[in-house]
């Protein structure tokens, strides 16, 4: 066979493989920016409820709720608030919590429900939740935080709660350079100073 249509087999190979090696590239790609972005709008979507459900502890229309807190720990807070805004002044208990129940239907073992609960009303949430870890704080701006749980006599000590939020995709992402492949990853880290947490 002449050497110059080996040489062109040879050439055409490699390009294919090329190409190929790009196509999956490609894919990867999009499928890795379609899974952030979901990531995104999944923690957005939790942390707007929290958001609003933090910086009002021990909130009343009136008068501050004293003591704020039940309970408070790295991994569950429960307190007082007229989180409604409710005309009546009603209190509710609410509770943010997150469990070791595996999310319904994924492949990442890390992933488990987030559980948030007004007055015994549960809500669960699968987003893809992977981390949810709650730091308090005895001093504005401090370092160390509060050793968890918080003790019943320590709680009306805490000024500040940071939380810690990691979502992560139900699944893991291959590719021919990760053929372990990876989960993909959202972080968000907020510390909260209610209002109605400051010495009077």
């Amino acid at each position: 066979m002449n050497f110059g249509i080996i040489l062109s087999y040879v050439i055409a190979g490699f390009l294919l493989i090329a190409i190929l090696a790009t196509n999956s590239n490609l894919n990867y790609s999009s499928s890795e920016l379609t899974a952030t972005q979901m990531k995104k709008n999944h923690s957005k979507a939790i942390t707007e409820v929290i958001n609003h459900d933090l910086p009002k502890i021990g909130f009343n229309r009136v008068n501050v709720i004293d003591p704020a807190f039940v309970k408070a720990d790295s991994n569950e807070i429960v307190f007082y608030s007229n989180i409604d805004n409710s005309a009546d002044e009603s209190v509710e208990t609410i509770r943010w919590k997150y469990t070791n129940t595996p999310a319904p239907g994924s492949k990442n073992p890390h992933d488990h429900i987030l559980v948030r609960e007004i007055n015994g009303d549960e809500t669960e949430i699968d987003f893809g939740i992977t981390r949810f870890n709650i730091d308090y704080f005895d001093e504005y701006g401090g370092d160390t935080p509060m050793s968890t749980p918080v003790s019943s006599g320590n709680l009306q000590s805490i000024k500040q709660i940071e939380i810690e939020l990691t979502v992560q995709t139900g699944f893991s992402l291959k590719s021919s350079s990760n053929p372990d492949g990876r989960y993909v990853t959202s972080t968000w880290i907020k510390r909260f100073s209610p209002v109605n947490l400051r010495d009077n």
